[in-house]
């Protein structure tokens, strides 16, 4: 009996290709396995590198930003305008190119055409800021004035409207109290509720730290420049400001109508803007005041108060 080719011993058709069938099933395993781990590798962002200019503009702003942050700010302000020295005030103000707040007294804006003139000079000033030192002073009686506190209201809404201001800022007459959100200070008790409404009528009330003071007979500065600017500084880095790190100078124009005092003002203010550690603003930039803003009238308020 004849054997066939299988009995013969050669592989049978079936077994005859399976090691390249072997082989192709591992390729494909080890290509699947490698296109599996490629998809789970996580994706490497490049990196930017940034131009060397780019990060030292980068740095010097950081750098202003702190040395602002840091700085003591200073309000100075002005009280009792218009009258003989406030126009002096207002010429050195923008000489100097200052911020300044002025507080001005109603009655005192008709009293006479040269404070008419003034008041106008000041109002056309972008540069200062206008604020509510009522509208009679009290007439110089403050215990009698502060007994009716309605009377007080009505002496600030009056200076408001008459004047056209648009600052909600004002101070007290003959009294140093403090009345915003983060300071409540009545120098005088019994001048407390008079003070209270006028901040309840939506007025923020702010007194000073240091004054510059003057005699009131002569007109004449009493503290010398260089005492006052040694105060300013000795209590700023105190901490004995009623805010720290912000510090309110009242000035009073009446004071600056003689050239030696003119020049005294002129000292003060290029030593306070000159300092590396002093910013000056507006009263309305301090800490706490919320100065809400009125319109002001298309109309002039002294033509107004001529019709």
């Amino acid at each position: 009996m004849e054997s066939s080719a299988d009995d013969e011993g050669e592989p049978s058709k079936q077994f005859k290709y399976l090691p390249a069938i072997v082989f192709l099933l591992i390729i494909s395993v080890f290509v699947s396995w490698s296109c599996t781990q490629k998809k789970a590798e996580p994706m490497i962002k490049p990196v930017v590198i940034p131009d060397s200019t780019v990060i030292k503009q980068q740095i010097r702003a950081d750098s202003l930003a702190k040395i602002k942050a840091k700085k003591k700010k200073i309000y100075v302000t002005f009280d009792d305008g218009p009258n003989k020295g406030t126009r002096n005030v207002l010429n050195t103000v923008m000489e100097e190119k200052v911020p300044a707040s002025f507080f001005i007294v109603g009655k005192h804006v008709f009293d006479s055409p040269e404070q008419e003139e003034t008041f106008r000079q000041l109002m056309a000033d972008s540069a200062i800021e206008l604020c509510n030192h009522s509208y009679t002073h009290g007439l110089n009686h403050y215990t009698r004035f502060y007994k009716n506190p309605e009377e007080v209201i009505n002496d600030f809404q009056r200076s408001e409207a008459r004047l056209s201001l648009t600052s909600k800022v004002c101070r007290m007459p003959g009294r140093n109290a403090w009345r915003i959100d983060t300071v409540d200070h009545t120098d005088i008790s019994e001048s407390a509720a008079a003070i209270d409404s006028v901040y309840d009528a939506g007025f923020a009330v702010m007194g000073w730290d240091v004054e510059w003071m003057f005699d009131h007979k002569t007109l004449d500065l009493v503290t010398d420049t260089d005492l006052l600017l040694r105060q300013i500084q000795n209590m700023l880095e105190a901490g004995k400001t009623r805010t720290e790190g912000h510090l309110v100078l009242l000035a009073h124009d009446q004071a600056f109508q003689k050239e030696a005092d003119i020049e005294k003002l002129h000292y003060l203010l290029q030593q306070l803007k000159n300092n590396p550690d002093y910013e000056l603003l507006l009263a309305s930039n301090y800490p706490g005041v919320k100065s809400k803003k009125v319109i002001r009238s298309t109309v002039h308020p002294l033509e107004t108060e001529k019709k």
